[in-house]
């Protein structure tokens, strides 16, 4: 069962046969009293001028299967953006196309995917982009145009031994929301027949599996909630929890398609809950890391027959506003002095 789903998500995740991956970084709160953590990871000061020790986290994430294909954790001071150059390495191909919201419209990402022959789609921050502007004055749904590297990201790429062109050309795309508000993307897929515009919407829109991934780990896992005051406990804690979260996807579609048998007269879809499936893998986990590969496929698959009893009713197209967090006074007694 557990083959026949590995195959099965490779025939799915395809958009146009490029695979579909994201990237998306967040940070993570560390355990307090550690030296040796806020030395190595760093953080930053609060209002009540207290030191939160904090690292950055981000994921290379394969968006319809929901699996984590590299997850990397540094120090506070490193930019999201440069854990991406690290996370796509080679682990990125020629029909792969990534996915990045707004902090990513840098010219190395672009370089980098150029030189590896992938693509991407980037969502543009219009109000600091000034070709992003002269596109929107334009009107136009869609716009291919000329983008330019300059001399010294040219010359650090070659002499990393890779080729760069000095230009290349690019694609501006316009998506406009239900709300009235306006994206502009901006992506090397170039050929509007084989990629049209029109599809480009309910494209970017899959990025959002990464921001449910991340909130997997941050709320469902508590990857937070560390078991040590070391950095390599803090770093353990951290592969270990993006190993349970792959498991608990990979069994999940595997008991995928029971479910769907067992569902096939309802009216309603049905999905495996990803929250029940983490319990149940934490469970058994620390028993399938350090038993045998047999005992480990036992486990799986018993694991596997077991996730249909906890199925989630799927409502497509639902969105609700995003709410501004209310600030709640604190209570007088502790309220810090002024």
């Amino acid at each position: 069962m557990i083959q026949a789903a590995h195959d099965l998500g490779l025939r799915k995740n395809t958009w146009h046969r490029l695979r579909l991956l994201a990237v998306d970084g967040s940070t993570l709160r560390l355990a307090k009293g550690s030296k040796e953590i806020a030395e190595h990871f760093g953080g930053m000061d609060t209002r009540h001028d207290t030191f939160c020790p904090l690292a950055r986290m981000s994921y290379l994430y394969e968006v319809r299967t929901g699996l984590i294909l590299s997850a990397q954790l540094s120090p506070l001071a490193e930019g999201e953006c440069t854990q991406a150059y690290e996370l796509l390495g080679e682990r990125v191909w020629e029909e792969d196309c990534v996915l990045y919201d707004r902090g990513y419209n840098d010219p190395r990402i672009i370089a980098w995917t150029l030189a590896q022959k992938s693509n991407f789609v980037i969502r543009v921050a219009a109000g600091k982009s000034k070709a992003a502007q002269d596109f929107i004055a334009r009107g136009t749904k869609e716009h291919e145009f000329c983008y330019v590297f300059d001399d010294e990201l040219v010359n650090e790429f070659e002499r990393c031994g890779l080729a760069l062109s000095k230009s290349c050309r690019l694609r501006f795309i316009r998506v406009e929301l239900e709300t009235g508000e306006m994206e502009v993307l901006v992506t090397n897929l170039t050929d509007s027949k084989t990629y049209p515009a029109e599809e480009f919407k309910e494209l970017y829109h899959e990025r959002w599996a990464v921001e449910e991934g991340i909130k997997t780990a941050k709320c469902k896992i508590e990857v937070e909630n560390w078991t040590g005051k070391t950095v390599h406990s803090v770093e353990q804690d951290f592969q270990a929890r993006v190993v349970c979260q792959n498991i608990a996807v990979f069994l999940s579609q595997a008991s995928q398609a029971t479910l769907d048998r067992i569902m096939a007269g309802h009216k309603h879809t049905y999905k495996i809950n990803i929250k029940r499936a983490l319990g149940l893998i934490r469970d058994q986990f620390v028993q399938m890391m350090t038993g045998t590969r047999k005992a480990f496929m036992e486990a799986a698959e018993k694991l596997a027959s077991r996730l249909p009893q906890s199925a989630s009713l799927v409502r497509p197209g639902r969105s609700f506003p995003r709410k501004s967090p209310r600030r709640i006074p604190a209570a007088q007694p502790y309220k810090p002095i002024e």
